[in-house]
C-alpha cells in the first residue's frame, strides 16, 4: 500500500477547495498515484504551484517535465542530492511515523519509560472520549490551542482549516479527550485520511501533564485506528524541543527523512538563470 501523507490525500484537497484554494490531482507519467498540486495567485507574482509531501510514491521522475504554468515549489517526501530542473530552497526535516498494528504489537514497540507513563495515565484518567470534531462542542479545544500557540511561540493550521476538514469529511476529524471530575484535562485532534492519519494538534492542563495524558491519548488514537484498518499515524516533524522529539519516538514511531523544499522557475526565468553565470563570469568569457 503506497504512503498517504495528509498533504497528498483527497480529504485534504476537499478542505482546501472549501477554503477557496485550487487543489487538483495531476497524473505524472509513469506514476500509479496522482499528485496533488495546490495553486495560489500571489499579488505582483501571479500563479504559484505547490506539491507538498509529493509525489507520495517517492518516484521523482517526471517532476522536471511537468507542464504547469508558473513557479513550482515541491516539498519532497524523500531525500535527494539533486533534482533536475529545480533549485533547493530549504533543508530537509525528519518526521515521526507511528506504524499502526495490533495493540499487542504496538505496546511491545514502546520504549519502557513510555509504556510506564501510559500505565500511569490509564490509572489516573479512565474517562476517554473519542468524538467527531464539532465547532461548537469543541470550541474549548480551539481556544486552548490558540492560547498555547501564543505562550509557546509556534503556529499551526488556522482553525478554519480544521472546520473545513471536519465539514467536508464527516467523521474524519477525531477529537480524543481525557476527562476527570467532569472536566477536560487534555485533548488531541487526529485527521483521518485512510490508510494514514495525522496528529493535528494537542492541548493539556497541569493535571493532564501530571498524569501523562498525552501518552494515553496517543494510545487510544492508535488502537482506534488499528480497529478501523489504518496503517500509519503521522506524528509530525522532529524539530524539537528535545523532550517532544523523545516523546514521539519512544511511542514506537520511526524516523523518516524528508527531501527538503525545491523550486522550479518558469522556462523564461530558467533560461536567464542558465546563461547568467556565463554572461557574468569573472573572466568575461562564456563558460
Amino acid at each position: 500500500m503506497p504512503p498517504c501523507p495528509l498533504q497528498q490525500s483527497k480529504p485534504f484537497a476537499k478542505a482546501l477547495r472549501a477554503l477557496g484554494t485550487a487543489a487538483e490531482f495531476h497524473a505524472l507519467p509513469g506514476h500509479a498515484v496522482p499528485c496533488l498540486i495546490q495553486t495560489r495567485h500571489v499579488p505582483l507574482i501571479g500563479r504559484i504551484n505547490l506539491i507538498s509531501r509529493g509525489p507520495a510514491d517517492g518516484d521523482l521522475s517526471g517532476l522536471a517535465d511537468l507542464d504547469i504554468q508558473g513557479p513550482l515549489i515541491v516539498n519532497l517526501p524523500t531525500p535527494v542530492p539533486k533534482l533536475r530542473g529545480f533549485c533547493r530552497l530549504a533543508k530537509t526535516h525528519e518526521l515521526a511515523l507511528l506504524p499502526i498494528a495490533s495493540p499487542i504489537t504496538m505496546r511491545r514497540r514502546m520504549h519502557q519509560k513510555w509504556r510506564h507513563a501510559l500505565g500511569r495515565g490509564e490509572r489516573a484518567l479512565p474517562d476517554i472520549r473519542n468524538e467527531s470534531f464539532d465547532d461548537t462542542r469543541h470550541a474549548w479545544v480551539i481556544e486552548a490551542e490558540a492560547k498555547q500557540q501564543k505562550a509557546r511561540g509556534y503556529r499551526n493550521w488556522p482553525p478554519a482549516f480544521l472546520s473545513a476538514y471536519a465539514h467536508e469529511n464527516p467523521g474524519q476529524a477525531r477529537v480524543i479527550s481525557a476527562w476527570k471530575d467532569g472536566m477536560p484535562r487534555a485533548a488531541i485532534v487526529v485527521l483521518c485520511h485512510a490508510p494514514w492519519a495525522t496528529y493535528h494538534l494537542g492541548i493539556t492542563t497541569p493535571t493532564g501533564r501530571a498524569t501523562s495524558a498525552h501518552h494515553l491519548l496517543i494510545w487510544h488514537a492508535a488502537t482506534w485506528l488499528s480497529a478501523h484498518g489504518y496503517s500509519m499515524l503521522d506524528m509530525g516533524h522532529l524539530t524539537g524541543p528535545e523532550g517532544l522529539n523523545r516523546f514521539k519516538l519512544r511511542s514506537g514511531a520511526e524516523k523518516q527523512e524528508l527531501g527538503g523544499t525545491w523550486i522550479r522557475w518558469p522556462k523564461p526565468v530558467r533560461r536567464v538563470m542558465i546563461y547568467w553565470p556565463s554572461i557574468h563570469s569573472p573572466s568575461g568569457q562564456n563558460a
